[in-house]
């Protein structure tokens, strides 16, 4: 895992919210991913302004490297083909909880809302310690 990905108070083994992600996404179902798809469509098609401003601020934050490290192996886990929506809200959902700390709320919920119809958890991850 990367580092950038852990964030400060994060166990190794505790079930912190990265182990929480990952073990989600690697269980859902084909039914899960077709929802989060849907959900990835309807956001772009409704706000990629607010969309495109929340990645951004999600790699000023990580740096462009290790931005494109997190969403490319989140996205890569979730076994979806590249660039398609599901690969998108994955990757998203796991730039935006390396960086929950450092994003406005809204920027954090852009983000994973998407991925959040199957990890509802993900919503209130801004807060987790």
């Amino acid at each position: 895992m990367s580092r950038a990905f852990v964030k400060e108070g994060d166990g190794a083994v505790s079930g912190s919210a990265i182990d929480r992600f990952y073990q989600g996404v690697l269980g859902l179902s084909d039914s899960a991913r077709a929802l989060i798809a849907k959900r990835q469509q309807q956001a772009w098609l409704q706000a990629s302004d607010q969309v495109e401003r929340a990645r951004e601020a999600a790699r000023s934050a990580l740096g462009v490297d290790s931005y494109r490290e997190i969403l490319e192996a989140a996205a890569e886990r979730a076994g979806d083909p590249p660039q398609s929506p599901t690969w998108w809200a994955t990757g998203d959902a796991a730039t935006g909880l390396a960086t929950r700390r450092r994003l406005t709320p809204e920027q954090f919920l852009t983000l994973v809302a998407p991925l959040s119809v199957a990890l509802p958890w993900l919503k209130d991850a801004a807060g987790q310690s």
